[in-house]
């Protein structure tokens, strides 16, 4: 019997036992495809897993690199938010040798690409000295976020009603706390959106710190992909951590932000 036959009434091709057989096995077939692809693919998944976080340890470099890039973040963090509270206060200083002094500095910094700046501080200034080359990076990012973080601390402040200040004055308070308590919750207030999105600019900038042989995040899937030839799973890996602290980050900025915010306070104490 072949797989149709005319029916003997109408002529028209009748299916078959076989073909009926045939026909059922295809639409299982096509039912477990998904399934069999998704085990294929959890099995790979479970390989990559295995060759490239458990096998020899490797875990523990990307537990070092980890903490190398959250050591750097938040102490260049710091270190930069000073310095550049400093520059600003220099940028906006009457003595005009200080004025030019800030001026050449945030245009300097400003304008060399990171990557060179932290290269020339670690091979260059410090080539003579045995220093940590994690202190140097904290340094390199620090001067190169206080550039950044001085001018918005200058927009902030200049955004600032004046009459404010002489209002202050008159009230009888002196020019710095008059600042103290009048202008800078203002200025947080205002610039605490912009200095989120450096901050979060800055850890990943942190990435290029391989290039003086610090061990951080980035360095540690370099190593680990040398070794297992697997490009994929030690990247995304990474970037999925990287996504995790600036995540991680952007959440206590804003819980900070509304912390300062008088409006959220305002809404907090009238919601109790």
């Amino acid at each position: 019997m072949s797989g149709f036959e005319k029916h003997k009434d109408t002529g028209m091709p009748r299916v078959t036992l076989k073909h009926g057989l045939l026909f059922m096995a295809a639409c299982g077939l096509l039912f477990l495809l998904p399934s069999l692809s998704q085990a294929s693919f959890f099995a790979s998944f479970v390989r990559s897993f295995q060759s490239n976080i458990m096998q020899e340890n490797r875990y523990l470099l990307i537990l070092d690199g980890l903490k190398t890039t959250i050591i750097i973040s938040v102490f260049s963090t710091l270190f930069g938010t000073l310095l550049g509270a400093l520059v600003c206060f220099m940028r906006m200083s009457r003595n005009r040798a200080m004025s030019l002094i800030a001026k050449a500095y945030i245009s300097v910094l400003r304008g060399t690409p990171v990557l060179v700046f932290l290269m020339l501080m670690f091979y260059v200034v410090f080539a003579s000295v045995d220093v940590n080359p994690v202190l140097v990076s904290v340094i390199a990012f620090g001067m190169n976020f206080a550039a950044y973080v001085a001018e918005i601390y200058r927009a902030g402040i200049n955004s600032i009603d004046k009459g404010q200040t002489e209002a202050g004055i008159a009230m009888g308070f002196t020019r710095v706390t008059t600042f103290l308590f009048i202008v800078l919750p203002q200025t947080v207030l205002r610039i605490l959106p912009v200095y989120k999105g450096e901050f979060i600019s800055l850890v990943k900038m942190t990435s290029v710190v391989g290039y003086i042989a610090v061990q951080d995040l980035t360095k540690a899937s370099d190593i680990i992909r040398s070794r297992t030839f697997d490009a994929f799973f030690p990247l995304v890996m990474v970037a999925i951590l990287y996504f995790s602290i600036s995540w991680v980050l952007t959440l206590s900025l804003e819980y900070v932000e509304r912390l300062v915010d008088p409006k959220s306070t305002r809404k907090q104490i009238e919601s109790a």
